[in-house]
Protein backbone atom coordinates (compact mmCIF):
# COMPACT_ATOMS: atom_id res chain seq x y z
CA UNK A 1 0.00 0.00 0.00
CA UNK A 2 1.64 3.06 -1.20
CA UNK A 3 1.99 6.52 0.97
CA UNK A 4 0.74 9.83 -0.26
CA UNK A 5 0.55 12.94 1.45
CA UNK A 6 -2.81 14.12 -0.22
CA UNK A 7 -5.81 12.42 -1.48
CA UNK A 8 -7.06 15.88 -3.76
CA UNK A 9 -4.30 17.61 -6.18
CA UNK A 10 -6.81 21.05 -5.80
CA UNK A 11 -6.76 21.14 -2.15
CA UNK A 12 -4.14 22.02 0.65
CA UNK A 13 -4.69 20.26 3.83
CA UNK A 14 -7.66 18.56 3.26
CA UNK A 15 -8.07 17.03 6.81
CA UNK A 16 -7.90 20.44 8.52
CA UNK A 17 -4.33 19.94 10.40
CA UNK A 18 -2.76 22.76 11.17
CA UNK A 19 0.69 23.93 11.63
CA UNK A 20 2.05 20.33 10.62
CA UNK A 21 4.93 22.48 8.84
CA UNK A 22 6.31 23.45 12.37
CA UNK A 23 5.91 19.66 13.90
CA UNK A 24 9.21 18.76 14.86
CA UNK A 25 9.24 14.74 13.90
CA UNK A 26 12.56 14.34 14.22
CA UNK A 27 12.56 14.68 18.27
CA UNK A 28 9.23 12.84 19.02
CA UNK A 29 10.79 10.19 21.38
CA UNK A 30 9.01 7.58 20.30
CA UNK A 31 9.58 4.96 17.95
CA UNK A 32 7.10 2.04 16.37
CA UNK A 33 6.57 -1.03 18.36
CA UNK A 34 7.74 -4.01 16.31
CA UNK A 35 11.16 -3.46 17.36
CA UNK A 36 14.17 -1.96 19.50
CA UNK A 37 15.83 1.05 20.24
CA UNK A 38 19.15 0.80 22.11
CA UNK A 39 21.10 3.90 22.56
CA UNK A 40 24.49 2.75 24.16
CA UNK A 41 27.13 5.46 25.63
CA UNK A 42 30.09 4.01 23.42
CA UNK A 43 32.75 5.55 26.54
CA UNK A 44 31.64 2.89 28.99
CA UNK A 45 29.69 0.52 26.57
CA UNK A 46 26.57 1.24 28.86
CA UNK A 47 22.58 1.37 28.23
CA UNK A 48 22.16 5.11 27.87
CA UNK A 49 18.61 5.21 26.40
CA UNK A 50 15.94 1.98 25.39
CA UNK A 51 12.50 1.96 24.20
CA UNK A 52 9.82 1.19 26.56
CA UNK A 53 8.67 -2.31 25.21
CA UNK A 54 11.17 -4.79 26.10
CA UNK A 55 8.94 -5.96 28.75
CA UNK A 56 6.98 -7.23 25.59
CA UNK A 57 9.87 -8.97 24.20
CA UNK A 58 11.88 -10.22 26.78
CA UNK A 59 10.06 -10.04 29.61
CA UNK A 60 11.71 -7.05 31.47
CA UNK A 61 11.05 -3.52 32.50
CA UNK A 62 12.93 -1.40 30.40
CA UNK A 63 13.97 1.02 33.65
CA UNK A 64 15.96 -1.65 34.72
CA UNK A 65 18.14 -1.46 31.84
CA UNK A 66 19.01 2.05 32.41
CA UNK A 67 23.08 2.19 33.32
CA UNK A 68 23.45 -1.36 32.91
CA UNK A 69 26.36 -2.51 31.27
CA UNK A 70 25.68 -4.52 27.36
CA UNK A 71 26.06 -8.18 29.11
CA UNK A 72 22.63 -7.58 30.42
CA UNK A 73 21.42 -8.28 27.08
CA UNK A 74 24.09 -9.30 24.59
CA UNK A 75 26.56 -12.35 25.01
CA UNK A 76 30.08 -11.61 24.90
CA UNK A 77 31.05 -12.54 21.21
CA UNK A 78 28.28 -10.36 20.46
CA UNK A 79 29.43 -7.93 22.35
CA UNK A 80 33.56 -8.08 20.60
CA UNK A 81 31.37 -7.52 17.23
CA UNK A 82 29.69 -4.24 18.52
CA UNK A 83 33.30 -3.21 19.49
CA UNK A 84 34.64 -3.95 16.57
CA UNK A 85 32.16 -1.96 15.15
CA UNK A 86 32.56 1.06 17.29
CA UNK A 87 36.14 1.37 15.84
CA UNK A 88 34.75 2.78 12.32
CA UNK A 89 33.61 5.69 11.67
CA UNK A 90 31.76 4.48 9.11
CA UNK A 91 28.72 2.07 10.44
CA UNK A 92 26.24 2.07 7.36
CA UNK A 93 28.89 -0.49 5.84
CA UNK A 94 28.04 -2.78 9.03
CA UNK A 95 23.93 -2.44 8.35
CA UNK A 96 22.01 -4.17 8.43
CA UNK A 97 23.34 -7.05 10.55
CA UNK A 98 22.76 -9.75 12.49
CA UNK A 99 22.07 -9.57 16.35
CA UNK A 100 22.19 -11.67 19.16
CA UNK A 101 20.42 -10.93 22.62
CA UNK A 102 20.64 -13.60 25.24
CA UNK A 103 18.82 -13.15 28.59
CA UNK A 104 20.19 -16.34 30.63
CA UNK A 105 19.32 -19.78 28.46
CA UNK A 106 17.07 -17.43 26.45
CA UNK A 107 18.41 -16.52 22.78
CA UNK A 108 16.66 -13.39 20.43
CA UNK A 109 17.58 -13.17 16.67
CA UNK A 110 17.13 -9.44 15.99
CA UNK A 111 18.31 -7.51 12.51
CA UNK A 112 20.45 -4.52 13.56
CA UNK A 113 20.69 -1.39 12.22
CA UNK A 114 23.39 1.50 13.52
CA UNK A 115 24.35 4.89 13.42
CA UNK A 116 25.53 7.84 16.11
CA UNK A 117 23.29 10.42 17.50
CA UNK A 118 24.55 13.18 19.79
CA UNK A 119 27.39 11.12 21.02
CA UNK A 120 25.35 7.64 21.34
CA UNK A 121 25.31 4.69 19.52
CA UNK A 122 21.68 4.01 17.92
CA UNK A 123 21.06 0.50 17.97
CA UNK A 124 17.62 -0.57 16.13
CA UNK A 125 16.21 -4.04 16.81
CA UNK A 126 13.94 -5.94 14.58
CA UNK A 127 12.82 -9.44 14.76
CA UNK A 128 14.52 -11.59 12.41
CA UNK A 129 11.43 -13.83 10.65
CA UNK A 130 11.96 -17.56 11.54
CA UNK A 131 11.81 -18.60 7.99
CA UNK A 132 15.29 -18.86 6.34
CA UNK A 133 14.35 -19.34 2.93
CA UNK A 134 12.49 -15.64 2.81
CA UNK A 135 16.12 -14.31 2.09
CA UNK A 136 17.08 -16.52 -0.24
CA UNK A 137 13.68 -15.73 -1.83
CA UNK A 138 13.85 -11.82 -1.51
CA UNK A 139 17.61 -12.77 -3.09
CA UNK A 140 16.49 -13.52 -6.59
CA UNK A 141 13.31 -11.17 -6.70
CA UNK A 142 15.63 -8.94 -6.09
CA UNK A 143 17.87 -10.02 -8.67
CA UNK A 144 15.26 -10.39 -11.19
CA UNK A 145 13.69 -7.33 -10.50
CA UNK A 146 17.29 -5.52 -11.56
CA UNK A 147 17.58 -7.91 -14.78
CA UNK A 148 14.30 -6.29 -15.40
CA UNK A 149 14.59 -2.66 -14.85
CA UNK A 150 17.99 -2.23 -16.84
CA UNK A 151 16.44 -3.16 -19.94
CA UNK A 152 14.54 0.34 -19.66
CA UNK A 153 14.81 2.43 -23.27
CA UNK A 154 14.14 5.60 -21.01
CA UNK A 155 13.66 6.72 -17.62
CA UNK A 156 9.50 6.76 -18.03
CA UNK A 157 9.84 3.10 -19.45
CA UNK A 158 12.27 2.62 -16.19
CA UNK A 159 10.08 4.10 -13.81
CA UNK A 160 7.06 1.78 -15.06
CA UNK A 161 9.18 -1.19 -14.72
CA UNK A 162 10.32 0.00 -11.43
CA UNK A 163 6.69 0.24 -9.73
CA UNK A 164 6.19 -3.21 -11.02
CA UNK A 165 8.78 -4.62 -9.61
CA UNK A 166 8.55 -3.44 -6.20
CA UNK A 167 4.86 -4.30 -5.72
CA UNK A 168 6.06 -8.04 -6.70
CA UNK A 169 8.64 -8.13 -4.09
CA UNK A 170 7.07 -6.17 -1.45
CA UNK A 171 3.24 -7.39 -2.22
CA UNK A 172 1.95 -3.95 -1.30
CA UNK A 173 -1.41 -2.93 -2.93
CA UNK A 174 -0.05 0.11 -4.47
CA UNK A 175 3.76 1.57 -5.76
CA UNK A 176 3.92 4.65 -6.98
CA UNK A 177 7.04 7.04 -7.82
CA UNK A 178 6.20 10.68 -6.45
CA UNK A 179 8.32 13.46 -7.91
CA UNK A 180 9.20 16.22 -6.55
CA UNK A 181 9.06 19.70 -9.09
CA UNK A 182 10.93 22.63 -8.57
CA UNK A 183 8.30 24.36 -6.37
CA UNK A 184 8.23 21.41 -4.14
CA UNK A 185 4.67 20.41 -5.00
CA UNK A 186 4.46 16.66 -6.20
CA UNK A 187 3.21 14.77 -9.33
CA UNK A 188 2.66 10.77 -9.32
CA UNK A 189 4.43 9.49 -12.10
CA UNK A 190 4.23 5.66 -12.44
CA UNK A 191 2.24 3.71 -9.90
CA UNK A 192 1.46 -0.32 -10.06
CA UNK A 193 -2.01 -0.91 -8.10
CA UNK A 194 -4.43 -3.26 -7.48
CA UNK A 195 -7.27 -3.39 -10.21
CA UNK A 196 -10.00 -2.84 -7.29
CA UNK A 197 -8.59 0.44 -5.92
CA UNK A 198 -8.62 3.53 -7.93
CA UNK A 199 -5.45 5.55 -9.62
CA UNK A 200 -3.46 8.46 -8.26
CA UNK A 201 -1.23 8.32 -11.73
CA UNK A 202 -0.96 11.82 -13.14
CA UNK A 203 -2.46 13.24 -9.88
CA UNK A 204 -0.54 17.04 -8.55
CA UNK A 205 -0.31 18.15 -4.77
CA UNK A 206 0.51 21.33 -3.29
CA UNK A 207 3.87 21.46 -1.98
CA UNK A 208 2.58 22.04 1.75
CA UNK A 209 1.54 18.94 1.39
CA UNK A 210 4.70 17.36 2.65
CA UNK A 211 6.04 20.11 5.20
CA UNK A 212 9.86 21.10 4.47
CA UNK A 213 11.16 19.28 7.51
CA UNK A 214 9.57 15.82 6.04
CA UNK A 215 11.43 16.65 2.92
CA UNK A 216 14.77 17.03 4.52
CA UNK A 217 14.38 14.19 6.20
CA UNK A 218 13.71 11.92 3.14
CA UNK A 219 17.51 13.62 2.41
CA UNK A 220 18.76 12.23 5.26
CA UNK A 221 16.92 8.37 5.54
CA UNK A 222 16.28 7.49 2.19
CA UNK A 223 14.03 4.44 3.16
CA UNK A 224 11.45 4.93 5.64
CA UNK A 225 8.59 2.07 6.98
CA UNK A 226 5.46 2.64 7.95
CA UNK A 227 4.49 -0.95 9.16
CA UNK A 228 0.95 -0.49 11.15
CA UNK A 229 -0.33 2.54 10.98
CA UNK A 230 -2.65 1.91 13.99
CA UNK A 231 0.07 0.80 16.09
CA UNK A 232 0.89 2.56 19.26
CA UNK A 233 3.91 5.00 19.57
CA UNK A 234 6.42 3.40 22.18
CA UNK A 235 8.35 6.05 24.19
CA UNK A 236 11.79 5.89 24.39
CA UNK A 237 13.03 6.44 28.78
CA UNK A 238 14.65 8.02 29.94
CA UNK A 239 12.95 10.68 27.02
CA UNK A 240 16.02 12.94 26.96
CA UNK A 241 19.61 12.17 25.32
CA UNK A 242 22.28 11.74 29.16
CA UNK A 243 24.74 12.95 27.05
CA UNK A 244 23.00 16.40 25.71
CA UNK A 245 19.83 16.32 28.30
CA UNK A 246 17.57 17.18 24.85
CA UNK A 247 15.56 14.98 23.35
CA UNK A 248 17.04 12.00 21.75
CA UNK A 249 17.34 13.05 17.43
CA UNK A 250 16.10 10.26 15.24
CA UNK A 251 16.49 11.80 12.12
CA UNK A 252 18.50 8.57 10.79
CA UNK A 253 15.91 5.88 12.79
CA UNK A 254 14.64 3.39 11.05
CA UNK A 255 11.90 2.79 13.57
CA UNK A 256 11.24 6.53 14.53
CA UNK A 257 8.00 6.73 15.47
CA UNK A 258 5.22 8.69 12.88
CA UNK A 259 3.65 12.57 13.47
CA UNK A 260 0.25 11.55 14.91
CA UNK A 261 -1.13 14.00 12.05
CA UNK A 262 0.28 11.83 9.28
CA UNK A 263 -1.05 8.97 11.04
CA UNK A 264 -4.54 10.53 11.38
CA UNK A 265 -3.91 11.45 6.94
CA UNK A 266 -3.24 7.40 6.39
CA UNK A 267 -6.07 6.46 8.44
CA UNK A 268 -8.45 8.44 6.66
CA UNK A 269 -6.95 7.32 3.51
CA UNK A 270 -7.27 3.52 4.50
CA UNK A 271 -3.95 3.28 4.30
CA UNK A 272 -2.68 0.34 6.95
CA UNK A 273 0.95 0.47 6.06
CA UNK A 274 3.43 1.91 4.07
CA UNK A 275 7.34 1.82 2.47
CA UNK A 276 9.13 5.29 1.13
CA UNK A 277 12.67 4.94 -0.78
CA UNK A 278 13.69 8.32 -1.57
CA UNK A 279 14.95 8.69 -5.27
CA UNK A 280 17.81 11.21 -5.07
CA UNK A 281 19.25 12.59 -8.05
CA UNK A 282 22.18 15.30 -8.12
CA UNK A 283 21.42 16.25 -4.87
CA UNK A 284 17.85 16.68 -5.41
CA UNK A 285 14.58 15.05 -4.86
CA UNK A 286 13.70 13.73 -7.32
CA UNK A 287 10.59 10.66 -5.98
CA UNK A 288 9.73 8.41 -3.66
CA UNK A 289 7.93 5.38 -3.97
Amino acid sequence: MGLLQAISPNVSNPFGYENCDQEQIHLLGHIQSHGILIGINELDLTIAQISDNTIEFFNIPASSLIEQPLSILFPEPQIDILVSFLSRKDLEIFNPTKITIQIEQNKYLFQGIMHRSDGLLILELEPLPTDSDSSLSFYHLAKSAAANVRQAKDFAEMSGLLVQEIRKITQCDRVMIYRFEPDNSGIVIAEAKDEQIESFLGLHFLADDIPELARKLYYKNWLRQIVDVNSHPVPIVPLNNPITQEPIDLSFSTLRSVSPIHIKYLQKMGVSASFSISLISAGKGLARK
